[in-house]
């Protein structure tokens, strides 16, 4: 299992609601506060070292239900965990069970803002999350 420590976010900035089609999307709707999703973004290769990283080691080959249900899990944890913090600020938010979408069954979100910022995971590379709201 990664570590906090492995972790280390960089800056948020505006971008494009867009999702790259070379890209692994773990999505998750936001509702409460304020309506929106988040998007998780990673390339194949990081997802499976990630989701071998979650598996206490394991290693994946391919990008199969397991790795899938692997990342799908970390984005809701990182999801869960961040709803907590901004409910300590007052903001309630609900989120709903994360969906992984790759080439062919990616659809483009609806949303006309949003926000990104780049998550390095040491040893593994760079996650894209993207904050997108209605």
């Amino acid at each position: 299992m990664m570590t906090p420590a492995a972790m280390n976010p960089g800056t948020v900035t505006s971008a494009a609601p867009d999702l790259q089609s070379h890209h692994v999307w773990i999505r998750i709707d936001l509702k409460g506060h304020m309506e929106g999703q988040v998007a998780f973004g990673l390339s194949p290769e990081m997802a499976i070292k990630i989701a071998s990283a979650m598996m206490g080691g394991f290693e994946l080959s391919s990008f199969d239900e397991m790795s899938q249900s692997a990342v799908a899990e970390l984005a809701n944890m990182i999801s869960g965990n961040a709803c907590m913090q901004l409910s300590n600020s007052g903001m309630n938010f609900d989120i709903t069970p994360p969906t992984v979408q790759v080439g062919d069954t990616l659809t483009q979100p609806l949303h006309e803002i949003a926000y990104a910022v780049p998550l390095e995971l040491q040893e593994m590379g760079i996650m894209e999350i993207k904050l997108l709201v209605a």
